[in-house]
Formats: structure tokens, C-alpha cells, sequence
């Protein structure tokens, strides 16, 4: 292709404040938009690839750049302005995007209201919306700080109150979500990703994609602090690297030097006009005596001496011999075609440049002139067209073509419908069973209460009976029967408790009178358990409990489940249906494990040593599902 020209500039007059924006299109922007709109005609009109036989996709062309500058993001932007897909540059620097830096500025007021400095960033940013007219009003003659001021005039005006929203709302959660969170809210709750998107374009979609991933890696191995985030996010500089054949079926754009051992059907060589820049600080000399090699430095031209001139002349002879190399790995990424553009600059092309060197090989081979006018946004000029027919077999085999999924093996199973459902029910949670938790019954009748006040300790505590009968029952069976009293003494006597001796007889023998009632025998013999967890399914209800005392036999199953706050109603029917709902549910389950067994349930009220059998059928009534 003929070089995009450099924009013609009017000359300004003496004297004369530029007032205006120009509106003028740089070379290398020309050349983009131009690339651009010719890579999606040529996917529009479905031109065929002759080794391939078939029409080019996005996945068939590489763009290949010598280094990422504007003009690689550039070529980005012109793209997906035209809805060609493209995967981007093979790697992204996260904090020197703008759409990036616009968000950390936000998560800089956050953090520090007082810096009036990214207050006024955020304020002017796609993200705060205001104009540099609207932030000059408000910023000018404030007689304190620019967050203050926003604050007590966001009501003048609407783009200020939606700014102050925005603000507001980030400030306040900023201290209490994780990172990810907090960016998530900002770009969607509070439209900050359409309001990047709206002023940056779909360009500023994947920085932003990134920054996410970013705030994700970092939870994963730090602290959920949105300040330490921000930190470890400018002090590691965040560069995305993408593997080199994983853009699937768009553009890809990378350096030459990275698309080494790729290829594609169609390449794109734009970046061909500049030479490799020169270091003047400093060559490298060979030591005549020693044969070590020594850095020379000149400061000056006027310092350069044989020596130096002798080490600057074998660098450039290095530097221009990998140039031509790296242009030799960009010529041959090529399957089918290759295009070579440029654009020009203030200066003359070099010799000795890319496109000079190809423009002389074209000419040698006898390439055939064509007019230019066929390219979109095209410049004058010619175009050079070297073509040869197609000898070889056509290929059928192409990676960036996207072909109909094979079907699945039958082992695989069979996809399912794609129309829309409800979802499966899910499967219901497990939830302890417990007094305080009834599953919505009513209450019923419920006994008296004994005094908090008859026992309590000086901390107020007045679970603290109960917390001692229970552990007392749980225990002291695995004692000798003789022992049991003595080791029940002992026990409540502990200072740790602030039990006075009277209470501590008078709880031991509550606690000895349950032990030895006969009608619990089996529940205190060898063999019983005590607090014994049961899970299981009943009626599709998961129950969940632990059993206060247990003992199963041939002969049956015994529980049973101390009450140590409350009497014992005068009447079993009276019993509170929560207790009743609880110990039907520990009923059902053991009927499951032991079906063949009668199942045995007991109310312990250990206050007065009181034992309440519940009938099977008052329990029926209560089970789970009835």
C-alpha cells in the first residue's frame, strides 16, 4: 500500500491563541481506520482464501506491530468500532489504561475525601460525568475542600447530584465490602461501566473485565482492603499476557517478535517505516590487552572518539541485522496473503526501513500497479500487487474456522432441552431440632416456669443449672453406682461455678434421683449413649438433632430428653407441642434406622425428678409430615 500522508496543517497566524480544535487525523490514525474498514469488507463480502477454499474469517488475520504504542490501540479502537472481533494486544498493562485509571482515582476518593486533587479527577472522568466548565464552577472561590463543596451544592445543579451520588455511595461501602465487591457495585449498580464505555468506547470493556480478574487474584492471597489493593495494584503494574494461538476466531494483533511459530492466512505488516532506536549513552568496547568487553560512555558527539565510533558502528551492524531478522519472522507468518503498509512521517523514509526494502523486492519481482481507491478512507497513490495462482492442494484444515460441534459419543449422554424451566426443587436443608426452633407450630399449653432468681450466678447467668444437670447425666453413668454421688459433690463444688454447698447438694440430689428412678434403667445401663447426634430422612424433611440419652436393645429403643427449666405438666396431654414435634421427629428417624423394633420416648423434667412416657399415638400426631 502507498504510506497514509502525514495531515496538512494550517498555518496559524502571529500572535494568534488557538481558540479551536483542529480536527486533524494523524497518519497512523488514517492508516488504522483505513486497515480497518478494509479487514471488514473483506469479512462482509466473504472474499475466499484460494489454499483454503472457503471464505476469511476473523480468526484468519494477524496484525502484526513492532511494538505496542498508539497505534496498536489504535488499531483496537477501529476495529471494534466496526464490530470486526478482535482479541486485542497479547499483553495489556493494566494501570496505564484509561478507563483503569479512571476507577482507581474513584477508589482514591474513597479512601481520602480530602484529595481535592482525585476528587477532581474522578468529577471530570466518564465515571463523575461533569464537564471542566461545570467543575470550574464548582471548584472556584469553595472555601474548603472540593468533597465539602460538592456536598452542599450537589442540589444546583443535576450532573453535580448525580456525582455526589456516585461518591457517596462508593465512600460508603468502600469500608465495609471486599475490593471485587466494591468494583462490581461501581460499574453495575451504579452505571459506571456504560458511563466508561459511553465516552472510552467497547475498547475500555476488557481493561475493565481485567481489573476484576485482578481484584479477584488479589482477595485470594491478601487482606479484602480496598487501599492495600489500590497499592498492590501501581506497585506491580498488572500486565495481561495472552497465550499467542488463544484469540479463537478474531483479530489478532501482537509484536513480531512474539508471533514466532505462528501463522495465519492473512498478515498485516503496518508498523514498517521507523528503525530501531540508537542508545547514545554508552557503546561497548573490547579491551585490546584483556579481550573483556568494557562500557565506553561520551556524553557529547564532540567525545566521540575511534573507539567509541568503532563500538557504535558493530552495535548498529547488530541492531539492523535483528531488524532484518524480525522482518524476515513477519514476512513468513504468512499463509495466503501479506499485506505492507506505513505511514509517514516528518522526516524521509529510511532506506534501509521495512517498507523500503519490501517496496524494492516488490519492484524486482514485478509486482503490478493498481490504483488505491478501492480501500476505504484510502489516500492517493498505488498500491503494488504480487499474485500467484494457487499449485498446491487446498488445504482442508483450518483452526480459525469455526465448525459445526461433532456430536457427543454416547457415553457423553445427550444434551438437554434448551427450552426454559423452572428448576428443580432443592432438596430441603438440614435444620436442628431443637425447643427454641419449632418449624412455625404453635407453642400449646406451656408449664410454669421455675424462678430464674432460685438459682443464678453472680454473672447473671441463668442457663447455668441446666449446663450442670445435663453434663452431670452424661457423665457420672460411666461411674460405680457407689461413686456416683461422691464424684456429683465434688463436681458442683468447683469455686469456678459459685454454687453455695446447700445448692450444690440440693442440685445433686435432683440429679442422683433421675439416676437411680426405675423407670430409666435402661437408658443409665452399660451400653446407653448420651448426647447421640441423629440425621435422617423423613417424609423428604432431613432431621437433625442430638438425643440427650439413648439405648437401643433387641427388645426395643429407649430415649429420652432432659427438661430442666420447667414442671411437669399435671396431664401428658398438656405437653408443649414443640416438645412433642421434637421427640416425634427423633421417633420417625429411629423408626427408620430400627423398623423392626418398638421405639420408646421419655420427658426427663429434672427439676422434680419427673418422668413423662409419651404414647406412640399422641406422637403419631406430631411426626414429621403428619
Amino acid at each position: 500500500w502507498p504510506l497514509a500522508p502525514v495531515p496538512a496543517e494550517e498555518a496559524a497566524a502571529p500572535w494568534s491563541v488557538p481558540d479551536r480544535n483542529l480536527g486533524l487525523v494523524s497518519a497512523p490514525q488514517r492508516l488504522a481506520d483505513a486497515l480497518a474498514g478494509w479487514i471488514a469488507g473483506e469479512l462482509r463480502d466473504g472474499v475466499r482464501l484460494p489454499s483454503r477454499g472457503r471464505p476469511i474469517a476473523p480468526g484468519d488475520v494477524l496484525v502484526l506491530v513492532r511494538r505496542r504504542g498508539d497505534f496498536a490501540r489504535a488499531m483496537v479502537r477501529a476495529l471494534k468500532a466496526r464490530d470486526v472481533p478482535v482479541a486485542g494486544l497479547d499483553r495489556l498493562e493494566l494501570t496505564q489504561q484509561a478507563a483503569v485509571q479512571d476507577i482507581l482515582a474513584a477508589c482514591d476518593a474513597a479512601l481520602l475525601p480530602e484529595d481535592d486533587l482525585a476528587v477532581a479527577c474522578v468529577l471530570t472522568s466518564p465515571l463523575g460525568g461533569l464537564s471542566d466548565e461545570s467543575l470550574m464552577r464548582l471548584a472556584m472561590h469553595r472555601p474548603g475542600r472540593l468533597w465539602d463543596a460538592l456536598r452542599e451544592r450537589a442540589g444546583e445543579r443535576e450532573a453535580w447530584a448525580q456525582a455526589w451520588r456516585f461518591l457517596s455511595a462508593l465512600q460508603a461501602r468502600a469500608d465495609h465490602v471486599t475490593p471485587h465487591a466494591l468494583l462490581a457495585e461501581m460499574l453495575g449498580p451504579l452505571g459506571g461501566r456504560a458511563r466508561l464505555l459511553a465516552r472510552l468506547g467497547p475498547e475500555a470493556a476488557e481493561p475493565v473485565d481485567e481489573l476484576l480478574n485482578a481484584a479477584l487474584a488479589y482477595a485470594a492471597t491478601h487482606a479484602p482492603s480496598l487501599q492495600g489493593f489500590v497499592h498492590w495494584l501501581r506497585r506491580s503494574g498488572a500486565i495481561v499476557r495472552r497465550e499467542a494461538g488463544g484469540a479463537g476466531g478474531a483479530v489478532r494483533i501482537m509484536t513480531v517478535h512474539g508471533a514466532k511459530g505462528l501463522q495465519a492466512p492473512l498478515v498485516v505488516l503496518p508498523d514498517t517505516t521507523s528503525l530501531p532506536p540508537e542508545d547514545d549513552a554508552f557503546t561497548w568496547g573490547r579491551d585490546p590487552r584483556t579481550g573483556t568487553e568494557v562500557p565506553l560512555w561520551a556524553p557529547r558527539k564532540e567525545f566521540h572518539c575511534a573507539p567509541i565510533l568503532q563500538g557504535r558502528a558493530a552495535e548498529s551492524d547488530r541492531r539492523m541485522r535483528e531488524y532484518n531478522r524480525l522482518l524476515y519472522v513477519a514476512l513468513t507468518r504468512a499463509e495466503d496473503r501479506l499485506v505492507v503498509c506505513g505511514w509517514q512521517t516528518r522526516r524521509a523514509v529510511p532506506e534501509t526501513s521495512w517498507y523500503s526494502l519490501v517496496a524494492h523486492g516488490f519492484q524486482v519481482l514485478g509486482a503490478a500497479a493498481q490504483p488505491f481507491d478501492s480501500v476505504p478512507a484510502a489516500w492517493e497513490g498505488e498500491r503494488l500487487v504480487l499474485e500467484a495462482t494457487q499449485v498446491d492442494e487446498v488445504s482442508s484444515q483450518d483452526g480459525a474456522r469455526q465448525d459445526p460441534p461433532a456430536a457427543l459419543p454416547a457415553w457423553a449422554g445427550h444434551p438437554g432441552d434448551w427450552r426454559p424451566t423452572p428448576p428443580p426443587p432443592e432438596p430441603p436443608l438440614p435444620q436442628p431440632l431443637a425447643p427454641s426452633r419449632p418449624e412455625g407450630a404453635g407453642f400449646g399449653p406451656v408449664p410454669r416456669a421455675a424462678s430464674p432468681l432460685l438459682l443464678r450466678q453472680a454473672a447473671g447467668d441463668r442457663f447455668l443449672r441446666g449446663t450442670l444437670v445435663h453434663s452431670l447425666l452424661q457423665h457420672l453413668p460411666a461411674l460405680p453406682q457407689e461413686d456416683r454421688r461422691a464424684a456429683a459433690l465434688a463436681y458442683l463444688r468447683r469455686p469456678g461455678f459459685g454454687l453455695k454447698a446447700a445448692e450444690a447438694r440440693d442440685l445433686a440430689r435432683q440429679v442422683m434421683a433421675v439416676l437411680e428412678h426405675p423407670d430409666l434403667a435402661p437408658l443409665f445401663a452399660p451400653g446407653s449413649r448420651a448426647e447421640q447426634p441423629l440425621t435422617g430422612l423423613v417424609r423428604g424433611v432431613v432431621v437433625t438433632g442430638v438425643v440427650d440419652r439413648m439405648v437401643g436393645r433387641p427388645d426395643g429403643v429407649w430415649l429420652a430428653d432432659y427438661k430442666t427449666g420447667r414442671d411437669a405438666p399435671a396431664d401428658v396431654a398438656d405437653t408443649p407441642m414443640l416438645y412433642l414435634r421434637q421427640l416425634a421427629a427423633y421417633r420417625a428417624v429411629l423408626h427408620g434406622i430400627y423398623p423392626d423394633r418398638p421405639v420408646h420416648c421419655t420427658l426427663v423434667w429434672t427439676h422434680s425428678a419427673t418422668v413423662t412416657p409419651l404414647p406412640g399415638p399422641l406422637l403419631d400426631q406430631h411426626a414429621p409430615g403428619a
